[in-house]
């Protein structure tokens, strides 16, 4: 069974048992303590657990943990996606760049000359003022504190003089019928940006996919246009999306 594999089937036991120690998961998957660790670092890296000693224990509300946690996660795998994605970004123009801890590291990352950053996230803000060369614009509204965005029924009437080179949104789950995020009025703005959006480019890892806790939806997976994420699709999942849709996976050195 490969780290990939057993990753799945450990988050599954997890959400069953509430917790599980090192030495239960080396005993059940009969592998080494010490690949029973990298384990568990790559699910807590990842979002996916929290550490305790001895094991790991899943968080309580939902399988995806809120914004104000995910930002103290120092995950690899999402610093190659936002890489990735910061390709995407090539000439002048006006984006908009959703509320995602993938995103504003790619925020901290945009030197394009001549490029308008249009983003209802407190955080791409602030990234986005390391450059010099970026307009940012701020979408005014009502400040979620935990999640960090705004929102208003103002900023939906601003956005429609927007025309967008590209879109680039993060979800909290995907399932056959669609992207999804957990608060409703982050959704509301960022359903309304890709309904009208000519390219979506969405940043999305693995354990997201067909994750049911995430109530509100943003789009259909037919929507896509570019697909950032960290392994291949099965084949199930392949087909959710338009078959012209360009697929980019995000490479980690495997620990064993």
């Amino acid at each position: 069974m490969s780290q990939a594999e057993r990753l799945v089937a450990i988050t599954v036991l997890l959400k069953k048992r509430g917790k599980l120690s090192t030495r239960f998961i080396a005993q059940y998957f009969n592998v080494s303590r010490d690949t029973a660790r990298r384990d568990i670092v790559k699910l807590v890296s990842t979002g996916r657990a929290k550490r305790m000693h001895g094991g790991i224990f899943a968080y309580s509300v939902s399988s995806v943990p809120e914004y104000l946690a995910r930002t103290h996660i120092l995950s690899p795998i999402k610093a190659e996606m936002a890489k990735l994605a910061l390709q995407e970004i090539q000439m002048a123009g006006a984006y908009f760049i959703a509320a995602s801890t993938t995103l504003v590291q790619m925020c901290e990352q945009i030197q394009q000359q001549g490029a308008t950053v249009v983003t209802n996230s407190i955080d791409n803000a602030v990234a986005l003022t390391q450059s010099g060369v970026v307009k940012i614009e701020l979408l005014g509204g009502t400040v979620d504190k935990r999640n960090r965005y705004t929102c208003s029924l103002s900023t939906l009437s601003e956005l429609g003089y927007f025309s967008f080179a590209k879109v680039f949104i993060g979800t909290s789950g995907v399932t056959p019928e669609g992207f999804y995020l957990s608060n409703k009025d982050d959704a509301v703005v960022i359903r309304h940006v890709v309904a009208h959006a000519r390219h979506i480019i969405a940043v999305a890892e693995q354990y997201k996919f067909n994750s049911k806790k995430a109530a509100y939806k943003i789009c259909s997976c037919k929507k896509i246009d570019t697909l950032i994420t960290d392994s291949s699709l099965k084949e199930p999942q392949r087909n959710w999306f338009n078959k012209n849709i360009k697929i980019v996976i995000a490479k980690e050195e495997q620990d064993d």
